[in-house]
């Protein structure tokens, strides 16, 4: 669900639980340390909720919602509560345990949330804060009424037109021709109508659905451009590969391309990435060099002179968000879901399993009497492999997973940090779809611009060192050593994070015009610190494995990157 359609229920509750629901958040924002439950209770609540109430597997357990539910009798011993509070009474912030899951928790443990979904997203603005997102079905409406009229009017006038023209003396001439227009230029096909409003809907509306990944039509259109980067990486990446060898061939000679294979395929890829991280890189320079949060503001945060990282969260939940800004969202998830499929496959391999064979195995292992699960499976696969061949005991790999049916191995051509990059693929994949749910898209197109224009000069060196060209792999590594101490290791921790650490809670929750719970923050900062943290872990430990690349050229003269290979490249006629 997109977290701006659950504000349709909360606009619609009754007046009592709304004045409830907000002296509620006041009262929470004047007493935090007290009223504020610790994230752990308010995540295991959210997602018992979701559990329970978005599902079919145990509906009873649904609390009833606030929102909707709520009794007279409760609303106002509830609002009570609250005003007792206020002269120092106890206050009881929930109203009742709600029901459901949380009827069996002790009273003490359900201050906080009530009711189905009570800590969503959108429950967690005031009423009326949290506006939709604009669907293609709305627009759709919207658009053919306006067709409708263009097109009422434009008969009107032509109508008006013959009119005048049929009093003329000359009027027998224009008729035919005048109606032949009329019906040929007025009026449009349905298939254009559809086209041209999805082409309007998608580049030049705001605030539509596809600006949050995670509602349904976003999804497919996000499958569709996964599928469209894979097609395009299988149709150009044996182009780029066959450059990379002639290149190769023209500096090593001949001989050098049948002992680099691996070498050549993964020049391809990363021309693929070159190219692909130049042009997100220029549009994002181009697309946001002007707007606020990436102007200087004081003190490197945000303070005056119209610009700094308070743009981040100013006009929260309801910032614009502009077509380009989606589309790069959009393909710039793609991309990185693209990326954790290609970074698996080029990590694992699939065998498959002969079941006879593996029958086989198991009555000679009964009657062995080997009992040791492990001892058990090594056992079994070399009897498979014995009877498979002398091919398949060289193709012995330590198995990531066995089955009776198959297993998977590692592959010959895993990544030296292949630790490191699907760790950074995970988190980097979390963070796009949860900035982009809880629409903080402005802090995710910076942590996004950061890390593209640090990818080519580190995409450059290693094509550079892939061909073995001294000279310019000493260039780009030096200029990739430069742009990984700017972006990543200055303004990724002490720009980007700073804002989320120091200003997020200042305007998400106290500012004037914020309309944050401060629950909600509560339940969800640790989470969003984590995947930041996680990723300055990550940046710091490819900056090591980067001295230690310089290192290894300035004390020895050889250029390995150990990005691809732990231990040091295979130096292969180079």
């Amino acid at each position: 669900m997109s977290p701006r359609t659950s504000s349709s229920s909360s606009s619609s509750s009754s007046s009592a639980t709304s004045s409830i629901l907000s002296q509620q958040k006041l009262y929470r924002r004047s007493h935090p340390n007290e009223a504020i439950p610790n994230p752990a209770f308010l995540l295991t609540s959210k997602f018992l909720d979701v559990v329970c109430c978005s599902t079919p597997l145990f509906p009873s357990l649904c609390p009833f919602n606030d929102h909707e539910s709520l009794s007279s009798s409760t609303a106002a011993a509830a609002l009570r509560g609250v005003s007792g509070g206020a002269n120092g009474g106890s206050v009881e912030l929930n109203g009742g345990a709600g029901g459901g899951w949380r009827s069996y928790l002790p009273e003490e443990w359900v201050h906080f949330p009530t009711g189905q979904l009570s800590h969503s997203f959108g429950n967690f603005y005031q009423d009326g804060n949290l506006e939709e997102d604009l669907t293609f079905d709305e627009f759709y409406r919207d658009w053919q009424q306006k067709l409708l009229q263009q097109q009422a009017k434009l008969k009107e006038e032509e109508l008006h037109k013959q009119k005048e023209q049929l009093s003329s003396k000359w009027s027998n001439l224009f008729t035919p021709t005048i109606a032949t227009t009329v019906d040929n230029d007025s009026v449009l096909t349905q298939t254009s109508h559809l086209l041209s409003a999805y082409y309007t809907f998608a580049f030049q509306t705001n605030n539509t659905t596809l600006s949050t990944l995670t509602h349904p039509s976003t999804l497919v259109v996000l499958v569709v451009l996964v599928l469209l980067f894979r097609t395009m990486k299988k149709i150009f990446l044996p182009k780029f590969s066959s450059i990379g060898e002639q290149l190769g061939k023209v500096t090593h000679g001949a001989g050098w391309s049948e002992n680099n294979q691996d070498r050549i395929q993964k020049f391809g890829e990363y021309v693929y990435r070159l190219l692909y991280h130049s042009a997100v890189s220029i549009y994002g320079v181009r697309y946001f060099h002007d707007k606020a949060w990436w102007k200087g503001g004081g003190s490197g945060s945000g303070g005056g002179g119209g610009g700094g990282t308070m743009h981040l969260w100013i006009g929260h939940p309801n910032q614009v968000v502009h077509p380009g800004m989606a589309w790069y969202y959009l393909l710039q998830c793609a991309y990185n879901v693209d990326a954790l499929f290609s970074l698996c496959e080029l990590s694992f391999e699939i065998e498959y399993i002969n079941p006879f064979t593996y029958s086989s195995a198991l009555d000679f292992l009964e009657r062995e009497q080997v009992v040791n699960e492990r001892q058990r499976k090594e056992q079994v696969y070399k009897l498979m492999a014995s009877s498979a061949g002398e091919g398949a005991r060289r193709r012995h790999r330590q198995s990531v997973l066995w089955t009776p049916l198959f297993r998977i191995v590692w592959s010959t051509n895993i990544r030296g940090d292949f630790r490191e990059m699907m760790a950074h693929h995970i988190v980097t994949n979390a963070l796009i779809f949860f900035s982009s749910y809880y629409r903080l898209t402005r802090v995710g197109s910076m942590v996004f611009l950061v890390h593209d224009l640090s990818d080519v000069p580190v995409d450059m060196s290693k094509l550079a060192n892939f061909v073995k060209w001294k000279i310019t792999t000493i260039c780009c590594f030096v200029g990739m050593v430069v742009m990984w101490m700017i972006t990543r290791l200055y303004i990724f921790p002490f720009v980007i994070c700073r804002a989320v650490i120091v200003e997020s809670y200042e305007y998400l929750v106290w500012k004037d015009g914020a309309s944050l719970d401060p629950a909600m923050y509560n339940a969800y900062y640790l989470f969003f610190y984590a995947l930041l943290g996680a990723l300055v872990l990550l940046h710091l430990t490819w900056f090591l494995i980067l001295l230690r690349i310089g290192w290894t050229l300035v004390s020895t003269g050889e250029r390995h990157d150990y990005t691809e290979h732990k231990s040091g490249e295979k130096q292969k006629n180079n």
